[in-house]
């Protein structure tokens, strides 16, 4: 990160990561240079040098950025929510918007993580994890409620976050659909999976 933690740093760190995440999430982490992203910033390796050590760094950082993006208008949110069934809606209404709508940050989180030191990813996997049981968690209090259908509810955890991080692969915002739309079809359609009649 910067040097000095002004807030004109801080937006232009930010700047330099989205730029980033749309460059790997297009051409991958590993086909993307740093003088790519200089160029695409119409700035000197030097002075993306100044706000991050490496390419590595780069994308940690980015990844960071999605998981607080996640945890910021996901997360902390549902945690403030009592009832489950109102919890997972809310969770797959909010988490498919920031990855249909474009945060490519939040996309880098599942495609990227293996760039990463062993430090780095243990890290964002700590953070993933607590994100994942409280999920699971959700589902476990609807099945003891006799809500949910008879389903392993580790595998559904898991087919909900591949609905979810699969958006960005095909939903295009200029396409039909709007976002609203598209998220509140791929909810229903988790939820009839999910919940009993």
């Amino acid at each position: 990160m910067p040097r000095n933690g002004t807030q004109k740093s801080h937006d232009r760190a930010q700047e330099i990561c989205l730029t980033a995440a749309q460059l790997f999430f297009e051409r991958g982490f590993e086909l993307t240079s740093v003088s790519d992203v200089a160029d695409a910033l119409r700035i000197t390796k030097a002075g993306l040098y100044y706000y991050f050590e490496s390419k590595q760094d780069l994308l940690f950082r980015i990844v960071l950025l999605g998981l607080d993006d996640v945890k910021n208008e996901v997360l902390d949110p549902a945690r403030e929510i009592s009832d489950p069934k109102d919890r997972l809606r809310f969770i797959i209404l909010n988490h498919g918007r920031l990855a249909a709508e474009g945060n490519h940050a939040v996309i880098i989180i599942s495609h990227e993580i293996n760039s990463l030191t062993s430090t780095q990813r243990e890290v964002v996997m700590k953070r993933r994890r607590e994100y994942f049981e409280f999920v699971r968690d959700t589902l476990v209090e609807l099945k003891v409620q006799g809500k949910l259908r008879d389903i392993d509810i580790t595998t559904a955890t898991f087919t909900l976050f591949g609905m979810i991080l699969w958006l960005p692969r095909w939903y295009r915002p200029d396409g039909k659909l709007e976002v609203e739309k598209v998220c509140r079809y791929v909810c229903d359609m988790a939820l009839n999976g999910l919940m009993r009649d």
